[in-house]
């Protein structure tokens, strides 16, 4: 399978097809690692696993059980591909083999779902939705992009919130709940990362403990 069928497969871009596996490898990657997913992609052989999914110990990490990992069936472990912590299989793994393995270790399960059970599923509100869109662009792609976010604003939940930031030579957060007239708030493009005083930057935007971030988003 070439890169292009499994995008496809999974609704997931990565910026590098390799991830680095050493800190120094990590240091001389010249692009960030990035990954665009596609929320909602209906998936014609989806896994469903009606448990909570196996998770690495380490905490700094909590990466989930996947056909990536390297499995010790006799030792009953297995080990993280991103942090390389060795973690012990649950209980109910005792009968795993190279000939019997659970559904999310399946080479074909690189996407799984978990189906929680009721007493310990958490409490989400409505599906939310934040669009950012690069606007330095010539006015035939700008259009393409416009009928791209009106078709999928077509596609989304009744119930879903969407929020919008468009960026160029500045950046511009857009006040969708004030309806009386467009409204946004703009801050220059040339700031650097570590120049970015975010309790300012929230300060501006009136989020912080009192909430305010309501007023970004519109209800469709």
């Amino acid at each position: 399978m070439d890169w292009s069928e499994a995008e496809e497969r999974d609704g997931l871009r990565l910026s590098w097809n390799t991830w680095p596996s050493t800190r120094i490898e990590a240091s001389k990657v010249i692009a960030p690692l990035g990954a665009l997913y596609t929320p909602l992609k209906k998936l014609e052989a989806l896994q469903l696993r009606p448990m909570e999914p196996v998770t690495c110990k380490s905490t700094s990490c909590k990466a989930v059980l996947n056909p990536f990992c390297q499995v010790e069936y006799v030792s009953k472990y297995w080990v993280c591909p991103f942090c390389l912590a060795r973690n012990h299989l649950p209980p109910f793994y005792h009968d795993i083999s190279q000939d019997n393995l659970p559904p999310e270790l399946h080479e074909t399960s690189t996407t799984v779902e978990y189906v929680l059970p009721t007493e310990i599923k958490p409490s989400f509100g409505p599906p939310v939705f934040l669009f950012v869109i690069d606007t330095c662009t010539i006015d035939t792609e700008l259009q393409t992009v416009k009928d791209s976010l009106l078709q999928s604003l077509m596609l989304l939940p009744e119930d879903s919130w969407v929020g919008l930031i468009t960026f160029g030579r500045n950046v511009h957060v857009h006040e969708l709940g004030f309806m009386e007239c467009p409204k946004s708030y703009v801050f220059k493009g040339d700031c650097k990362e570590d120049t970015v005083n975010l309790q300012k930057l929230e300060e501006l935007l009136g989020l912080g403990k009192g909430g305010g971030a309501s007023r970004y988003f519109l209800m469709l």
